[in-house]
């Protein structure tokens, strides 16, 4: 692992303002990752349920706090699941964000 690729981490936080409307609050925190395909398994594994997994980013744990979106190059993605992999590693399995 040479974690060598950028990736931005964001965490959204929604609140309502005055009126009763959504407000997203957006924190982004740019990390190193490595950037991994899904394996065979995981990929059908995740079908089986009903969910696509597009690529797989491992990052440092110290680096991922909770958030829920992963932006790399110009695509957004979601983080479907994550894992606790070795010491000090976490890999995301992530798919991509319909932006609306």
């Amino acid at each position: 692992m040479y974690f060598s690729d950028k990736i931005t981490l964001r965490k959204e936080t929604v609140t309502l303002d005055e009126y009763g409307d959504s407000a997203y609050t957006y924190t982004d925190t740019t990390v190193f990752a490595d950037v991994r395909s899904v394996t065979r398994s995981e990929f059908y594994s995740a079908s089986m349920a009903g969910i696509k997994i597009d690529v797989v980013f491992a990052v440092h744990a110290e680096d991922f706090n909770n958030q829920t979106i992963v932006t790399y190059g110009s695509a957004q993605y979601n983080i479907v699941r994550t894992y606790k992999k070795g010491e000090g590693i976490v890999e995301l399995n992530c798919a991509v964000r319909e932006v609306v």
